[in-house]
């Protein structure tokens, strides 16, 4: 049966088409913002001491021994500096959500091993020993700074208590 033309059927017809449109608006509004924000955001997993043991001790030793016995070939400056990378990338792993201890110093000296790492890796990028060498020292300091108030309960940096 065909539809007469009058004006209260085209009304029907233009209300149905017009929440049609909205309807399809909103979902795909929803769509999108879905698609832009993640849903719950950083979700951390691994503890400090988990990520001392699992990136920055053996970072940290590759640097130190490249610091003293420097790389011979391209194949060994990479790897020095993709560790130096990873320590860096570490400091900045610990500021992130649980981790964090306070927003004062505990950021304070993340950052600094942040900054003493990214010295040996562009030291590495540059296959230059002396500076390797040398960002070894802040290295040292980034570490110790942290451990003392953190780790030691203001002891000197060694073996962690047990």
């Amino acid at each position: 049966m065909r539809r007469s033309s009058t004006s209260s059927g085209h009304s029907v017809n233009a209300a149905r088409t017009l929440w049609v449109r909205v309807g399809l608006i909103a979902m795909l509004a929803v769509s999108v913002s879905a698609q832009r924000a993640p849903a719950t955001g950083v979700r951390t997993l691994a503890n400090v001491l988990q990520l001392h043991e699992l990136l920055i001790s053996p970072a940290s030793d590759a640097v130190f021994n490249a610091s003293t016995d420097p790389p011979a070939d391209d194949k060994g400056w990479t790897a020095v500096r993709n560790q130096a990378l990873v320590l860096a990338e570490s400091g900045n792993l610990l500021m992130v959500g649980s981790r964090v201890r306070d927003n004062d110093n505990w950021m304070k000296m993340s950052r600094a091993l942040v900054d003493a790492a990214a010295l040996a890796a562009t030291a590495a990028e540059k296959k230059d020993a002396k500076a390797l060498e040398a960002a070894a020292d802040p290295i040292t300091t980034a570490c110790m700074d942290c451990h003392r108030p953190y780790r030691d309960g203001g002891r000197q940096m060694g073996a962690p208590p047990r």
